[in-house]
């Protein structure tokens, strides 16, 4: 597996403009795609005696198992592929009577995945997975003499200053906001 990856400056601190600009890695726009239940089902039935149909009515009702579960504080935890569970935000409350469930601001559910999946930048570390993801710069603006530096990185080695935590984004901060020239999506 190849993620193309490209360079992108934006501030450090994305809402002060006297902060510097750093550049960053990201998965090109557009470059992934987006599978459905429809193409998983189609995917799985090749490899089993299951029609199509009753391969997507089993991942249906997997959704909806895991949608349950969560909903009632559950971890759910998929073999080989990771752990689903619910964080929630609220503010500190000076006394116990003001701290109550109409404080939650934000309900979320976050994954982990097992090490199986880990999807890393191999010169840092390196699982036995068929899952491992190869990141690849993109030789195209290089040729273009816009920016500088590094060359492939993933399961290869090389020299990179990409992020570990899969198609995110960048290493710090996020894409919080800013200006025309400050939004790492172009």
């Amino acid at each position: 597996m190849e993620v193309l990856v490209e360079r992108y400056q934006r501030r450090k601190v994305v809402s002060n403009p006297a902060s510097p600009k750093l550049f960053y890695l990201r998965q090109i726009p557009k470059t992934c795609g987006k599978v459905d239940i429809e193409t998983l089902s189609a995917n799985i039935q090749k490899n089993c005696s299951m029609t199509k149909g009753d391969v997507k009515h089993v991942i249906e009702a997997l959704v909806e198992e895991v949608q349950a579960n969560l909903a009632n504080g559950n971890k759910v935890k998929l073999n080989e592929l990771g752990t689903f569970h619910m964080t929630f935000s609220c503010p500190g409350m000076e006394t116990a009577d003001k701290c109550t469930v109409k404080n939650i601001s934000r309900v979320n559910i976050r994954f982990v995945p097992d090490k199986e999946l880990r999807l890393v930048n191999g010169c840092l570390t390196r699982t036995e997975s068929p899952a491992n993801v190869e990141f690849v710069l993109d030789t195209q603006e290089d040729s273009a003499g816009s920016n500088t530096g590094g060359n492939t990185g993933g399961n290869t080695g090389g020299n990179t200053g990409g992020n570990t935590g899969g198609n995110t984004g960048g290493n710090t901060g996020g894409n919080t906001g800013g200006g025309k020239d400050d939004n790492p999506l172009g």
